[in-house]
């Protein structure tokens, strides 16, 4: 919900109401015709509400298809990235949660928003919803609060502010500092608000004009304009009736180009920025040298409203205003041109910030896609939905993959889900789709649609010969194989990915994954050497452009190498670089596979508790994200089980619940999770940590609890799927390294490690 430029008047007693009822209902409707002040009154109510797990704000006016609403909720309730399909993940996320949701502007939604309500009311016990529509949205338990236009008096009194009459002095002292309701022009006032039926937009859209003429024209104007009502608004209620004739009152007063303006800005879904203006809405009619003073001349007419975000000025439209400018778009015979110029410059947009994107700049690209999200969803629909423009809307859903793999992990599958079902698509666009949703597919924990779409995009590459393709192909083919435990094909499908890539004369992010990934097979292979030599290819790469996206992805496999190796203390600086990296992304896999390397480099190097915490919170971070990927890779399930093991042992059932409640805790907030995490990765970097850093490995540890625990050499290779001779070998070299010679002594160091 936007900020809020003007004071907010009057609706005390519907203030007070809500209050109330939300201190004793879970679903509240504010319902009430377009423009009565819903939204702001929902707005003051977020504000003032204080709950144990906060407020947050889902705005639906920008969002058409219904389908998108659980993924619009999941990121704003904070998830960052979501699977194809989220409801799961966000009741799981809201279950245990006191807080409040609001959902503005449901009415175009209502069944999609039916469905979210109830399944969250039925499994989140401790949420409450507050929710502004037109209409009621009939889920059992709804509490309705009308929201009725401001009181007009009959007469004028000076010291009653909470009307229409004082909404209009606030705003006409904005538009014109020396106005003032007075006994001199108050009864002219109160022709004006009667006529607007105190509908609040509609006193906004009149007030502007003081500017250019008295209030008694403004009446004048206004009475002609409502006796020439056309039979169609006359059929509709009569406070819709009297908003659009405020809005058709001041458009027809707007000036011919102004006019023009506005209905060619409304293909605009939540906001846009003056250049973005230029690209999309200038022509002969309206040329550039033009542009400012038109978009001055909607702001100073409240059709528009000025937000500034990062110093950066951003124009949008309130939902009514620009669905009454889609009307009169459509009406002109111009929507499809004009959306069809949305579309191509969103595409350019996007391909600027792609070619910058392995750059230094990165964070800033990607805060400046976040601001144009709902505008790119516009044009991905508008583009795959028209006949003539399908191919361009699917290059604009191939383009956008360093978005899509930066944190919008679950969106990308449903946007390439619809690329992939287009007719007669070029063997380019299709490998490109084929290969994003390999990748975003896999990262999800869908292994099977991960391996099929990775197959079909290595059949397109082998026919077309085109090396940028089979480096794509190779790429999420290395990835599906790595994550299926097939180490060897892994590591030469990813090497091949990386050598196409310079064929291709491709140095970008992927070329850098490609390395990294080779480094990341290396260390699950326990090869240190491998992975530091590939890891370093990747650094290189990375560092001379000043790239930190992908180069995250490489120290976090230096740091799973070292800790397999038992270099604890290089393992966490690593580690804690990694996640340093990746602190400004939305990447939420990536912060989700270095939580759970740091848990267990704690586990290996820290006290038991301590491990705990560390393995709860990132089972946080993995339920953050919705992927099944440590469920369903051994690469994350087996080194999981054997931490959980060893610190369940140490610590016993009930302190290990305890400890790993207290992580689980920590890790519902992600920005908690992350600073935690680096809080005991520098520990464990300067030996801090516990009763000091092991020289033992994470396996050789497990070895020694087993010992501790009083199992036989012969038992200790069962429990860890190792022959009796490896179990031998391991025991060898723990007792080398702790100077011990017998088993008791090893024992005892075991049980001395454990927190008191």
């Amino acid at each position: 919900m936007s900020s809020q430029l003007t004071t907010f008047v009057g609706r005390d007693a519907e203030l007070a109401a809500a209050r109330g009822l939300l201190e004793t209902v879970r679903l509240l409707t504010l319902v009430g015709p377009a423009g009565v002040g819903k939204t702001r009154i929902a707005q003051r109510l977020a504000d003032e509400a204080d709950f144990a797990d906060g407020v947050v704000v889902i705005e639906l006016d920008a969002l058409t298809d219904p389908e998108l609403l659980p993924q619009v909720a999941a990121v704003d309730l904070g998830l960052r990235d979501v699977p194809l399909e989220p409801t799961a993940q966000l009741l799981s996320f809201l279950r245990t949660k006191t807080m409040l949701i609001v959902l503005d502007n449901c009415e175009h939604l209502a069944q999609a928003c039916r469905e979210f309500v109830t399944a969250v009311l039925a499994t989140a016990p401790q949420v409450r919803f507050l929710a502004t529509s037109r209409h009621v949205l009939g889920i059992g338990g709804e509490q309705l609060l009308p929201i009725r236009p401001l009181s007009v008096p009959d007469r004028y009194a000076a010291a009653r502010p909470d009307d229409a009459v004082a909404l209009f002095a606030a705003r006409a002292a904005f538009a014109l500092p020396h106005f003032t309701v007075n006994d001199d022009n108050c009864e002219t006032v109160l022709g004006i608000c009667s006529r607007l039926d105190g509908i609040p937009l509609a006193i906004e859209l009149v007030v502007p004009w003081l500017r250019v003429m008295s209030a008694h024209d403004v009446l004048t104007r206004l009475d002609d304009t409502f006796a020439l009502l056309t039979a169609e608004a006359e059929a509709r209620p009569s406070r819709q009736q009297t908003l659009i004739a405020a809005m058709d009152w001041s458009f027809a007063l707007c000036a011919p180009d102004e006019q023009t303006l506005w209905a060619r800005a409304s293909v605009f879904t939540g906001g846009f920025t003056v250049e973005a203006a230029a690209a999309v809405c200038t022509d002969d009619r309206i040329p550039p040298t033009a542009l400012l003073r038109l978009l001055g001349g909607l702001v100073d007419k409240s059709v528009l409203i000025r937000d500034e975000v990062d110093g950066v000025t951003r124009l949008r439209m309130l939902y009514t205003i620009r669905h009454y400018g889609r009307r009169l778009l459509a009406q002109s015979g111009d929507e499809r041109q004009f959306r069809r110029r949305h579309l191509d410059h969103f595409r350019t947009v996007v391909d600027r910030i792609g070619q910058q994107w392995c750059g230094p700049d990165q964070v800033e690209l990607l805060a400046q896609m976040r601001l144009e999200h709902n505008n790119l969803r516009a044009a991905l629909d508008f583009g795959l939905g028209d006949p003539e423009q399908q191919f361009v809307g699917a290059r604009l859903a191939t383009a956008m993959y360093f978005y899509w793999l930066c944190g919008f992990l679950g969106e990308s599958r449903r946007w390439l889900d619809r690329v992939l079902g287009l007719d007669s698509l070029p063997d380019e666009i299709r490998q490109d789709a084929l290969w994003i949703n390999s990748y975003a597919a896999t990262a999800l924990g869908e292994l099977p649609a991960g391996k099929r779409f990775a197959e079909q995009a290595a059949v397109i590459a082998g026919r077309t010969g085109d090396p940028l393709q089979k480096a794509n192909a190779m790429l999420i083919t290395g990835g599906s194989a790595f994550l299926h435990g097939e180490l060897v094909a892994g590591e030469q499908y990813y090497r091949r990915s990386a050598e196409c890539y310079l064929v291709a004369n491709v140095i970008d992010c992927r070329i850098v994954l490609a390395y990294a990934s080779m480094a990341m097979v290396a260390a699950t292979d326990g090869d240190l050497a491998l992975a530091e030599a590939r890891a370093a290819d990747a650094i290189e790469i990375a560092e001379k452009r000043g790239e930190r996206w992908a180069n995250s992805y490489a120290h976090y496999a230096v740091a799973l190498a070292n800790w397999r190796v038992g270099r604890h203390a290089e393992a966490a600086r690593h580690a804690m670089e990694s996640l340093r990296l990746k602190a400004d992304f939305n990447d939420l896999l990536g912060l989700a596979v270095l939580c759970e390397t740091v848990a267990w480099i704690v586990t290996s190097a820290c006290s038991a508790q301590q491990a705990a915490e560390a393995l709860g919170v990132a089972s946080m971070v993995w339920r953050h994200m919705g992927s099944e990927l440590v469920v369903t890779s051994d690469n994350w399930r087996l080194p999981r089980s054997r931490c959980e093991e060893v610190t369940r042992g140490a610590l016993g059932e009930e302190r290990y619940r305890t400890a790993y409640a207290r992580g689980t805790a920590i890790g519902a907030n992600l920005d908690d999770a992350v600073d935690h995490l680096l809080k005991l990765s520098t520990a464990v970097a300067t030996a801090a940590c516990g009763n000091g850093p092991t020289v033992l490995t994470g396996r050789e540890l497990e070895v020694a609890e087993l010992v501790a625990a009083g199992a036989a050499n012969k038992e200790i290779a069962a429990r860890l799927v190792i022959s009796t001779r490896t179990a031998e070998k391991h025991l060898a070299n723990i007792t080398k390294k702790l100077g011990f010679t017998s088993r008791s002594q090893l024992a005892a160091w075991v049980v001395d490690r454990r927190p008191s």
